[in-house]
């Protein structure tokens, strides 16, 4: 359950954001561990840009990679569904193929009858 103090930082997984003198240490600890979640890497900050950052800079930034993070996790939440259903249709169709198929020892009986329906006439 997401509180005003937490940020969504993967699927089943937030980080406590506190407020007061911590919090612009929790919201740069944020913005990189969500980075690194997200794209592969942390960001290269440079000591010019931490210095000059300000608190609504780095919550906003925070905000925009939540929202990433949440769109992925629909994304993959979509995927899951698609694949599942995906494994169903395959599941069925498996078992529909191992079915017995019944046997007929009369190989011609169907094409008589089914010429005998097309055709009208009945020679039997």
């Amino acid at each position: 359950m997401k509180t005003k103090n937490e940020m969504v930082f993967a699927e089943g997984w937030t980080q406590e954001i506190r407020t007061g003198d911590a919090e612009r240490a929790d919201l740069m600890s944020y913005i990189s561990d969500t980075t690194k979640s997200l794209w592969g890497f942390r960001p290269r900050w440079g000591s010019e840009w931490i210095k000059n950052a300000t608190l609504a800079d780095l919550r906003q930034e925070a905000a925009d990679l939540e929202k990433e993070v949440k769109r992925e996790i629909e994304l993959a939440r979509e995927e899951r569904a698609r694949q599942a259903a995906e494994d169903a249709a395959h599941h069925l169709a498996y078992a529909e193929a191992m079915k017995p198929k019944p046997v007929n020892n009369r190989p011609f009986a169907d094409l008589k009858m089914r010429l005998a329906k097309e055709t009208g006439y009945y020679d039997f």
